[in-house]
């Protein structure tokens, strides 16, 4: 829990920083729409294409900072769920396996609470995200630990080639 906090201690102002420069630039994108349009389409089209593009990245540096706090989360969370921190299948068909688990209840719930008079519809709505939300985590965590994989995977076959061409170096001399 400790890790958790250095990282969004760490991580929190950058994000910060990368959303409000980000929200700037789309700012930046609509004064430029407002106020040149009427001297050149053309102009303000291009400026705002490029303030625009220039807020995605912003925008992509955002996700990737936020993608470090969610693997965190997501690794405390598989943990608290029981689920071991190897990387196998048996973790990926766990994962898949909460997933089927999570439906299943869902619409089993749903039913319940369309009954109800007042209150149904929120908590159909509620459970509806509460239910995505639980799906979106489970599925980033197949994806990590595919990725994990896969990257361990190609590093060996990497590491194998090179190895090889260094034995072949050593040979020649």
């Amino acid at each position: 829990m400790n890790a958790l906090r250095e990282e969004i201690r760490y991580t929190l102002p950058k994000l910060i920083a990368n959303v409000a420069i980000a929200l700037a630039f789309v700012g930046m994108s609509y004064a430029v729409l407002w106020t040149l349009t009427s001297i050149s389409s053309e102009i303000a089209y291009l400026l705002q294409i490029g303030l625009l593009l220039a807020a995605g990245i912003f925008l992509a540096r955002t996700l990737f900072d936020a993608l470090r706090i969610v693997d965190n989360v997501t690794g405390i969370f598989v943990r608290l769920v029981g689920i071991k921190d190897g990387l196998s299948r048996q973790r990926v068909f766990k994962d898949t396996m909460y997933i089927v688990a999570i439906l299943l209840v869902t619409a089993a719930v749903f039913p319940v609470f369309s009954n109800m008079s007042s209150f149904g519809s929120v908590l159909q709505e509620i459970s509806t995200y509460a239910a995505l939300g639980l799906i979106l985590l489970f599925v980033y965590d197949i994806g990590r630990t595919f990725y994990k994989i896969t990257e361990k995977k190609a590093n060996s076959v990497a590491n194998h080639f090179s190895n090889s061409s260094n034995e072949e170096k050593t040979n020649e001399k």
